[in-house]
């Protein structure tokens, strides 16, 4: 009839948005099928509620930004069973510049794993640094065991103890008090006699001596002695009467230290 109005009532033709494109939306239709709450979702990724919630309603400035946010994304769109590689690369298509954004801050409600792996660290520091001092103290208390001492039981040489040197070698008391005593000459001619002596580097005589005459000299370390007439000459070398140096009219040289001195006594 004309004059009847004709009423039509509005049909629900969902959300303005196209729900295919945001992300927010599409996590929040795949929870509700599912049945589960947010704290469900809290529960198993260990992502805030007030985080969750941002993410549903696209709002990002509660979030970490950056791969922080992905990782979220990527979390949730795994428990409400939608392919989280997909799910976040829609995510970045709808908000490239967020996602492309370096993490700006992280709070404890938005990451508690944060906290677990501090304490996990700490306590790890806690058992290890222990663990350590034992097994430094166990490596200084390793012993030593040769073959022949673990087969014997014999005693066993602890690392960490030091091993006493060897004692000096003994020295012979009468080499000790010839090395410190000085060498005491003392020329006799027999009949006349070129001398010349030179005694620890220095010439002390060089003269013709004549029979019956005598002169006495110490060294430290060594006399020279060079006869003119080794056949006419005597001498005594501490206190020991020499052999002779040659014959009548023969040039002899001699050098006399600590060392050799006794080989030129007369036996």
């Amino acid at each position: 009839m004309l004059g009847e109005t004709l009423n039509v009532m509005p049909t629900d033709s969902g959300p303005s948005r196209d729900s295919a494109a945001n992300v927010g939306a599409r996590l929040r239709e795949a929870r509700e099928a599912r049945n589960m709450e947010l704290r469900d979702i809290a529960s198993t990724t260990k992502i805030s509620i007030g985080a969750l919630e941002a993410l549903e309603q696209n709002d990002f400035d509660p979030l970490p930004g950056g791969i922080f946010t992905r990782a979220f994304v990527r979390a949730y769109a795994s428990e409400v069973g939608l392919d989280p590689e997909q799910t976040t690369r829609d995510f970045m298509a709808q908000a490239p510049a967020e996602a492309a954004n370096d993490p700006v801050r992280i709070d404890e409600e938005q990451m508690p794993s944060r906290r677990q792996v501090v304490e996990t660290v700490f306590k790890l520091l806690i058992i290890g640094v222990p663990l350590a001092g034992l097994l430094f103290l166990g490596l200084r208390g390793t012993s030593t065991v040769s073959p022949a001492q673990g087969q014997a039981g014999g005693p066993v040489a602890s690392v960490a103890d030091p091993v006493p040197p060897s004692p000096p070698a003994p020295v012979a008391v009468e080499e000790t008090a010839a090395a410190r005593e000085p060498l005491a000459i003392v020329l006799r001619p027999r009949g006349e006699s070129w001398v010349s002596m030179t005694v620890d580097g220095e010439r002390v005589l060089s003269r013709i001596m004549q029979a019956g005459e005598e002169e006495s000299y110490e060294a430290e370390d060594e006399i020279t002695i060079n006869i003119g007439n080794a056949g006419q000459f005597e001498f005594l070398i501490n206190g020991q009467t020499a052999r002779s140096l040659g014959g009548r009219g023969e040039v002899a040289t001699a050098t006399i230290t600590h060392a050799n001195y006794l080989s030129y006594v007369e036996p």
